[in-house]
């Protein structure tokens, strides 16, 4: 029997952006192989460098659908932060993508049991670092928005939820990442953040004009990516709170946010001279 998931999507290379995504992720790649080669950098580089390009890219098509501009600005600045060899954190953005997705429904089709078993898994697995539990327990935050946000409550959800909340506890607990007080922070990046955040948050976003990617074809909600952008807005500061030095891991996060606010303020002043 085929997998199905109504939350996982397909890259449909009749779409322009995805092939340009693909591409700009290659180059990224093959970069940090030449920085690799000349600087004597990590050899784990290229792979960091094409594969946070990719992500950051899913990340800002989740806060920014209408505009694939927006995304792949803020993919090719990710590339370049890693080339720099500059710190990324691969699962913890990965695991903001999908809180993303959840609150921002663009697929346009509820999640599948399956889907929530899955997701609460990676949300326990990608836990065991202070940004990996950040992020797992952003997922459970994620699973918990999204049902009360749709028009029918489902149990599963909530029971995703509290296994997704209670695992990624649990396992940063047992791995011993966790601070027990909070490590020095970095004043600039927390203080970016959190204005970009309360702007998210005053700031709603204007109505889309993308579609779900179900057959149903309705009309992303302007509500549900508000709130994907408050969701990842929270949990970049509380990253940046947890982890101290290695906070501008989520850097490139931030860049996508900011990019995604400011396309949002763009299209507010195309449509107001109208």
């Amino acid at each position: 029997m085929a997998f199905r998931s109504h939350v996982g999507r397909g890259l449909d290379l009749g779409i322009w952006s995805n092939r340009a995504i693909l591409g700009l992720s290659l180059i990224a790649a093959v970069a940090g192989v030449v920085a690799t080669v000349i600087f004597d950098g990590s050899p784990w580089l290229a792979v960091q460098a094409g594969l946070v390009t990719f992500l950051v890219w899913a990340l800002t098509r989740e806060l920014d659908p209408d505009r694939d501009s927006t995304a792949l600005i803020a993919a090719a600045l990710a590339g370049v932060w890693a080339i720099l060899g500059l710190p990324v954190d691969l699962l913890a953005i990965g695991g903001l993508v999908i809180g993303a997705r959840l609150v921002a429904e663009t697929t346009g089709r509820r999640p599948l049991r399956t889907d929530l078993f899955a997701i609460a898994v990676g949300a326990i697995a990608i836990s065991f670092t202070p940004l990996g539990f950040v992020a797992g327990f952003g997922i459970a935050i994620a699973i918990y928005v999204d049902s009360r946000m749709s028009d029918e409550h489902n149990r599963d959800a909530l029971i995703a939820a509290l296994v997704a909340a209670t695992g990624s506890a649990v396992v940063v607990s047992l791995s011993g990442a966790f601070p027990t007080q909070l490590p020095p922070v970095q004043p600039p990046f927390v203080l970016a953040v959190a204005a970009l955040t309360l702007v998210a948050v005053l700031r709603e976003p204007p109505q889309p004009t993308s579609v779900v990617d179900s057959r149903r074809g309705n009309l992303l909600s302007g509500n549900r990516i508000h709130a994907s952008r408050i969701l990842v807005g929270g949990l970049t500061v509380a990253g940046a709170l947890v982890a101290g030095p290695e906070a501008s891991a989520l850097a490139p996060v931030a860049a996508a946010l900011a990019l995604s606010l400011a396309s949002s303020e763009a299209v507010r002043i195309t449509r107001t001279g109208r």
